[in-house]
């Protein structure tokens, strides 16, 4: 697969089927994951994985009542924007179908085969999270789908204690994600141009060159 192909359709795919993830995968996306850069090449990661179902089960329940924690905190306003918004308003379509997507996940997130989480040390995400993105990169060139999420750490040492982590200071729980065949298609996700999020030299000041639509398409 084209790097550029993996990179703009590697998108967060939530909805997975319970289709089993081929033994002879999993060498290939960890081997891929650890070469990801890492601070001082100490390589302070760690993956566990989890399959059992009860595990999944329980998992699932703790996410469902984080993301209704988040929902009537940090995300309280894009909540009211679903309620009341105009249904008719592309702005307000998207964060439905933001929300609805989440919202599966929450509810469905033991159907994931496998769930991976990542551990590193205190505030080394920028070690471990390179990690985490080539292993979703290598199973999008395997026609699996991912979707990186920390909202866990809501309730971090309760999700820590169920999976057996020692308590020390080396190693703490970064992120997540549910992996399997999707059940959607895959795309370029719907992103505000480049440009607008690029500035030069000083805060505000737009580069000269505009990307207005996405400068990969599929050949297909």
């Amino acid at each position: 697969m084209d790097v550029y192909e993996a990179i703009y359709t590697t998108r967060a795919m939530r909805r997975l089927s319970p289709d089993p993830i081929p033994e002879e995968l999993l060498p290939k996306l960890f081997d891929a994951a650890i070469r990801g850069p890492n601070s001082g090449n100490t390589q302070l990661f760690r993956f566990l994985c989890v399959t059992d179902p009860a595990m999944k089960k329980t998992i699932q329940v703790i996410y469902r009542e984080c993301l209704d924690e988040l929902n009537a905190t940090q995300y309280a306003s894009a909540q009211d924007t679903i309620a009341t918004g105009d249904p008719d308003d592309p702005e307000v379509q998207q964060t439905m179908r933001v929300d609805k997507s989440a919202q599966w996940l929450a509810n469905n997130l033991d159907v994931a085969p496998m769930l991976i989480f990542v551990f590193g040390k205190p505030g080394g995400e920028t070690t471990t999270y390179p990690c985490l993105w080539n292993l979703c990169l290598a199973a999008r060139s395997e026609g699996l789908g991912t979707a990186i999420t920390s909202l866990l750490k809501l309730q971090k040492e309760r999700v820590e204690d169920l999976l057996g982590m020692p308590r020390d200071d080396v190693w703490n729980m970064h992120g997540m994600i549910p992996i399997g065949y999707p059940t959607g298609k895959w795309g370029v996700p719907r992103r505000r141009p480049a440009h607008e999020a690029v500035y030069v030299d000083t805060w505000g000041q737009a580069p000269e060159w505009t990307a207005d639509d996405p400068l990969w398409t599929a050949p297909y």
